[in-house]
């Protein structure tokens, strides 16, 4: 269970896969197919954030929580609260809609949702980092904002909603990501032995550059969590 708890990333990518296969030879239903399409985009951007080029925990700890502490193992973070965070999302905010098709407000949310990774990715990510990109930007970006555009002017009936479905829609995405990344299970998680993140994962592109205690700590814990 922990390897694969360590390895969910990339568990993701062949997940991916397998849904995308579904949604080209079993799905007609145009909603569906956008919902289906946005989970395999939702799985691959978790291995750009987490496997490569990785560095999205790093990230995230800057510029939303403000830290610059630069040892990984006292971030509380690491793989389990990351993988019960995103795959519980996922489920809730994708795979209950495709299960519950007639609750509108669901269908709305998920849409709305990839908007929401569009500008965290592409206007706050960069302007708190002060850079051209950040983990998570290409799939974040190229193809949530791709799926969110297609839906929206190709598929979505605005006349079947009302305003209490976009209200209903808002306050689903954001209870959802409270529960999964703000809640007291998520930090209870993040601080379970055996479960680290690699320099890969947790510095990106910037591993090379870290500091050698904070990155010699982070490698024994990973090395000790495979024993």
């Amino acid at each position: 269970m922990k390897s694969l708890v360590n390895h969910w990333h990339e568990v993701s990518v062949f997940l991916a896969g397998a849904v995308a296969v579904c949604a080209i030879l079993l799905v007609e239903d145009p909603v569906q197919k956008c919902l289906l399409a946005a989970i395999v985009a939702m799985l691959l951007h978790f291995f750009e954030e987490f496997g490569f080029p990785g560095g999205f925990p790093h990230m995230g700890v800057k510029a939303l929580l403000g830290s610059d502490e630069p040892d990984s193992t006292k971030w509380h973070c690491n793989n389990l609260n990351s993988m019960f965070g995103n795959w519980t999302a996922l489920l809730l905010l994708y795979i209950v809609p495709l299960l519950l098709p007639g609750v509108r407000f669901l269908t709305l949310s998920a849409m709305m949702f990839l908007f929401a990774e569009v500008l965290m990715h592409l206007v706050l990510f960069n302007m708190r980092q002060k850079s051209l990109y950040n983990p998570g930007m290409v799939t974040g970006v190229v193809l949530m904002g791709a799926i969110g555009i297609y839906y929206f002017t190709s598929v979505f009936d605005a006349s079947a909603v009302v305003w209490w479905d976009w209200a209903l829609a808002v306050v689903w995405f954001v209870a959802v990501f409270v529960l999964c990344f703000r809640s007291p299970l998520y930090w209870k998680l993040g601080d379970k032995p055996g479960f680290p993140l690699t320099q890969q994962t947790a510095f990106g592109l910037a591993a090379r550059s870290v500091d050698g205690e904070a990155g010699r700590a982070s490698n024994i814990a990973f090395a000790e969590s495979r024993e």
